[in-house]
């Protein structure tokens, strides 16, 4: 079976979902593709055969669009989960849900109302190498109890990286309080490879 994908939203990470749908993840297809820029829309779309439509109501709409993938601007997320939602359509929205609490509630409760869970939240930063490598530093007690981190991440298309690099966090502080001798600053992560 093929899950067929409408992408709502062609800037950077749209682009880089379809480009993962279409070449690394096996059963699924993108068949159609929007944004406020109908030219960003074409040239997302081209590559992969999947067909402009003119907004993210006709995306969740369309008949050959099983699930959905919202990319666009954060405020419109809410307004886009919530058609599938109610089109009964699986959604992954990328980071925000929603810019309100309130518009996050509606989600929760819609989806609820729906009956089955269709949403996911595209916060998928705990999967990352570095990440876990922070979590196990600080679930080994080495440094006490943290207070804050600061961290700052590198995207594949930043700093040279050549779209190739997955993203590596850099863990600038962590201010935690050590069991014996009080608050610490400390960097326990080794710095990335200039």
């Amino acid at each position: 079976m093929t899950v067929r994908v409408g992408v709502i939203g062609a800037g950077w990470i749209g682009k880089e979902h379809i480009r993962r749908l279409a070449h690394t993840v096996t059963g699924a297809r993108v068949t159609a593709v929007t944004d406020i820029d109908p030219a960003r829309a074409e040239e997302a779309a081209a590559p992969v055969g999947a067909r402009v439509l003119p907004d993210g109501a006709a995306v969740v709409a369309a008949d050959d669009v099983d699930a959905v993938l919202v990319t666009s601007w954060g405020p419109t997320h809410a307004g886009h989960v919530l058609a599938a939602i109610a089109a009964g359509k699986p959604v992954f929205c990328e980071k925000p849900l929603a810019t309100t609490a309130e518009d996050c509630l509606r989600i929760v409760e819609a989806e609820q109302a729906h009956g089955r869970r269709l949403v996911q939240v595209g916060f998928m930063r705990h999967y990352d190498a570095g990440y876990r490598q922070m979590k196990e530093v600080i679930d080994s007690g080495r440094i006490g109890t943290p207070l804050i981190v600061r961290t700052h991440g590198v995207q594949p298309h930043q700093e040279g990286a050549g779209g190739r690099s997955p993203v590596r966090p850099r863990a600038s502080s962590i201010a935690a309080s050590q069991p014996s001798t009080g608050p610490a600053v400390t960097n326990p992560l080794p710095a990335p490879a200039s």
